[in-house]
Parts: structure tokens; sequence; C-alpha cells
């Protein structure tokens, strides 16, 4: 979590921030306060609990100014690599015909085959584990 608060010093981060404060205070109830800890946490909860378009826009509006989206303590940051996202990729399926058949294995004879398992060679000699 960033604690530089930086952004916030900006005449148009402090004017988005009160119209936001009352959007919020309106819908939920709830008294932002910008000196608190956690309050980018809280921001980046109420962006996907709030209703309002509007309130939604302004949180947008006050990520682009910080240079980065709200995270909460439970997203965790995000990976980088040489300052940009790593993307994360799916799981890869371990065996080949899975690859190539997917969920159709079962139907070309794929649930018979029993992966080889390896023999350990030493000097040319199979050798018992």
């Amino acid at each position: 979590m960033m604690t530089d608060h930086q952004w916030l010093m900006t005449s148009q981060a402090l004017n988005t921030l009160r119209k936001l404060r009352k959007r919020i205070q309106a819908e939920f109830d709830i008294t932002l306060r910008f000196s608190d800890f956690d309050f980018e946490s809280h921001l980046a909860a109420l962006k996907h609990r709030t209703q309002d378009e509007q309130s939604r826009a302004l949180i947008a509006e006050l990520e682009g100014l910080r240079g980065s989206p709200f995270q909460t303590d439970d997203e965790g940051a995000p990976r980088l690599y040489r300052g940009r996202q790593v993307l994360v990729e799916e799981e890869k399926k371990q065996d080949i015909y899975e690859m190539i058949y997917g969920d159709e294995l079962a139907l070309h004879g794929g649930q018979d085959k029993k992966p080889d398992t390896p023999v350990k060679m030493y000097r040319g000699r199979a050798v018992s584990s």
C-alpha cells in the first residue's frame, strides 16, 4: 500500500474528494476522513460497493490523479517486473494430449493412457529405486 499522499495536495484532488465525500455520505452514511490510515483501502472497497455511476467516475478520477488504482489490503500489490505489471497466466495443463484435445480427451482414448514413469539410468543401465 502506498503511504505517499502527495497526490492529495492538489486542488483538483481535494475538490474531487469533497464531492465524493458528500455522495458516499448520502449513499452509505459513511464519513470519509482523509487523515485515516486506511483511507485508500476504504475508497477501493467503496469503488466495488457503490451503485452510483458518478461516485465511480469520481473514484476513477482520483485513481488517475494518484497514478495507480486503489486496492484493499486483501488484494495485495500487483506483481511488477521492471516497472510493468506481470500478467497472471492460467494454470497450464500437464499432459500434451490434454493440451491438444482438452475436454474431449476421453473421446480419443486418452483415459486409458497412463503416463510413463521415468527410468533412472546409471552408466547406460536401468537402476531400481
